[in-house]
């Protein structure tokens, strides 16, 4: 599909989220955050979140819906494809982040079950366990390892770019 005439580009940060159609290009930048993008070849709508924790155990932050934890972040896409009269099944994914961010020197005071060192892998557990329970089948993923991620997604034809770092 050819590009728009006019494209808004909008950045998003940790906790941010997009839900929508026509000329957006989302863009972002992944450590151990994730990013779920979503679209729905049918209608070309489709959006994107960047989450930095699954969830929280603070009833705070959990009441007020932010979409800083993976479990609101995709409340909000369900309340969205409702809102346009869509089904979680309508729509692909492709799952971004996850990785360790830390040196070598830094990783080495870690033991290996530490949680600030399982961020990413958590963070990608909660997002590939989510879409397959609400049967949203993942296209593609760059999951994991080491290096920082920046992601780009033009939700008029659902590609999605990813540079390494």
């Amino acid at each position: 599909m050819d590009s728009p005439n006019f494209v808004t580009d909008i950045f998003l940060n940790p906790g941010d989220i997009y839900f929508g159609g026509k000329n957006i290009r989302l863009r972002t930048l992944l450590g151990s955050c994730v990013s779920i993008v979503l679209w729905c070849p049918s209608k070309k709508v489709g959006g994107m979140c960047h989450y930095l924790l699954p969830e929280t155990q603070d009833i705070k932050f959990a009441e007020s819906m932010s979409t800083r934890y993976g479990i609101n972040a995709i409340h909000y896409f369900f309340n969205e494809m409702k809102k346009m009269r869509l089904q979680p099944r309508d729509f692909i994914a492709k799952l971004f982040g996850g990785s360790t961010m830390f040196l070598k020197e830094e990783e080495s005071l870690l033991d290996s079950e530490s949680s600030a060192k399982q961020i990413g892998k958590k963070n990608i557990d909660y997002a590939t366990k989510i879409l397959q329970e609400n049967e949203i089948k993942i296209l593609s993923e760059d999951t994991g390892g080491t290096l920082s991620r920046k992601i780009y997604f033009t939700i008029w034809d659902g590609e999605v770019w990813v540079e390494k770092k």
